[in-house]
């Protein structure tokens, strides 16, 4: 009995091998393939991207169902089959992911005429319900099979230092592998590496951000950690330089939320400070490229603009540098515990400056708008007031896609919203096309990934999807310690969370995010 009990164990441990190997190729496809991947430059950018992760998917399902039909363990399951053990197994993730998938699928069902289009997504970005379809099904592939070691995160990195240099030639104007030489003048400042418009390019480039920057602050090896620190900084100069607002908030996310872990350790306190000095001082240093080289680059506008025009900026850069040498001197002290544990205090500590800040921010908000005080906010009045021009015409998309919710949808509408990525035949068929550059432009994306799934998929879905993203970070929460690829896959989903209040999700750069998610709550995660 003893030994047919072994060889059932062994012969579970050798399919749950091969099928993480199965999983983990498809892993590094979307990680390291799917950034490069290209056909005709630009002119297909999304659909060549977009075709490539459908057919990685499928080729995926197959493979692995036909390894489980193969082995037996397909017929095994449904043998063994019981729905309350199912469902019992399913955590809060898990079921956000149905829900949101199921309020796609409703969605398509009960309130669009446009089936063809809301199920392929033909009129939007593609993200119809034979999209979302497959990010459910890859997802639970990921999570059940998926055994998730650093390396592969150095993969990641490894392949992102070409799409940053790519990007950073760009930004010299050099176009060293001919990208842009059938596009129209007016739109080759938007487009750049082998990732398309810059909003798209910097959800990627701040995905490496994040994980460079976090497996930096928490790896113990020196070389590694060196390793790290140049994928950082070279993804910094990559993200500046992408020259896209959206930035901010990929930049505030990770800035922001991550000393509320890494302020634990003396290392991570210390390394987040040369991290930020860091930074600083690679936006230091494009503003002596752009003045150095004033005839030969993109140049930078918005934010970063503003900061590198700051006469005291150098002071800064100087005074974030000596905050980093007494973090270093302070937490390399020899003290009679020796202890790599900061305490607690300074994580309170910095959650009372996020607080002031959300509350500074707030006022901000209130004093420019209905304050009228715009004025005094002078280089920066276009961030703080809203109007149809806010965010290069965002606040006008957001306000009519709210405005047709509250007073055109019927009720059904109202619940599951108007059919999976048809913003386009909301705005096409309620307002007029708007002129832009002597274009006529209908908007088929509210640039806002929350409103947009209100619009198209109803509340429930919205709320699905919130829940997905923020109950994954909790999940990750839970398993992150001594685990650096988790917390950095974890802050990863932070960013793009946040990034996702003025982007849209594009099958260009979201299944590396959702991708990451899943790597980040797998089963395999909790029981190793």
């Amino acid at each position: 009995m003893s030994n047919r009990i072994k060889k059932k164990q062994e012969t579970k441990s050798s399919f749950q091998e091969t099928q993480g190997l199965l999983i983990g190729i498809f892993v590094l496809a979307v990680l390291c393939l799917m950034p490069v991947v290209f056909t005709r430059f630009y002119f297909n950018i999304l659909e060549t991207k977009y075709i490539f992760y459908c057919i990685i998917s499928i080729g995926a399902m197959v493979l692995m169902g036909g390894y489980g039909l193969a082995s037996g363990r397909v017929e095994a399951f449904f043998k063994e089959f019981r729905l309350s053990a199912v469902i019992k197994s399913l955590n809060v993730v898990d079921w956000a992911m149905l829900v949101f998938w199921l309020c796609n699928v409703l969605s398509w069902v009960f309130c669009t005429e446009w089936y063809w289009d809301a199920f392929w997504g033909t009129l939007g970005r593609y993200n119809g319900v034979f999209l979302m379809t497959i990010y459910m099904i890859m997802y639970f592939l990921v999570t059940r099979f998926f055994c998730f070691k650093q390396w592969y995160l150095d993969a990641f990195l490894a392949v992102g230092i070409f799409v940053c240099v790519f990007g950073i030639t760009d930004y010299f104007q050099m176009d060293i592998l001919q990208f842009k030489v059938r596009m129209i003048e007016s739109q080759k400042a938007i487009y750049t590496s082998t990732i398309g418009n810059i909003n798209t390019y910097t959800v990627y480039i701040g995905a490496l951000m994040v994980v460079s920057m976090i497996l930096f602050t928490l790896e113990k090896n020196q070389k590694r950690m060196l390793w790290y620190y140049g994928n950082m900084v070279l993804a910094g100069f990559a993200l500046i330089m992408g020259s896209s607002d959206n930035a901010y908030l990929t930049l505030g996310a990770l800035f922001g939320f991550s000393p509320l872990w890494l302020f634990r350790t003396k290392t991570g306190f210390r390394r987040y400070w040369i991290s930020a000095a860091s930074f600083l001082t690679v936006i230091q240093c494009i503003a002596w490229i752009n003045v150095a080289c004033a005839d030969s680059v993109v140049g930078v506008d918005g934010l970063f603009s503003v900061l590198a025009g700051l006469r005291f900026l150098p002071l800064l850069v100087a005074v974030l540098w000596a905050i980093a040498g007494a973090a270093a001197a302070l937490t390399l002290r020899k003290t009679e515990k020796n202890s790599e544990e900061l305490g607690i205090g300074a994580v309170y500590a910095w959650l009372a400056v996020i607080l002031l800040a959300a509350a500074a921010l707030t006022f901000v908000l209130y004093d420019a708008n209905a304050g009228g005080h715009a004025q005094r906010y002078g280089a920066l009045r276009s961030y703080v007031v809203f109007n149809d021009d806010w965010g290069t015409r965002r606040g006008y998309v957001w306000t009519r896609a709210l405005e047709v919710y509250a007073t055109k949808f019927t009720t059904l509408q109202k619940v599951f919203g108007y059919g999976t990525d048809m913003l386009w035949a909301v705005m096409s068929y309620y307002f007029e096309p708007v002129m832009e550059n002597g274009h006529r432009v209908v908007y088929d994306s509210v640039h806002n990934e929350y409103l947009h799934y209100l619009v198209t998929i109803g509340p429930i879905g919205m709320m699905a999807y919130i829940t997905l993203l923020g109950s994954a970070v909790v999940r990750m929460c839970g398993t992150m310690k001594d685990r650096p690829e988790v917390v950095a896959a974890m802050f990863a989903v932070v960013a793009y969370a946040t990034q996702a209040v003025v982007n849209i999700n594009l099958p260009i750069a979201t299944p590396i995010i959702l991708t990451l998610l899943a790597m980040g709550v797998g089963k395999r995660v909790w029981t190793r």
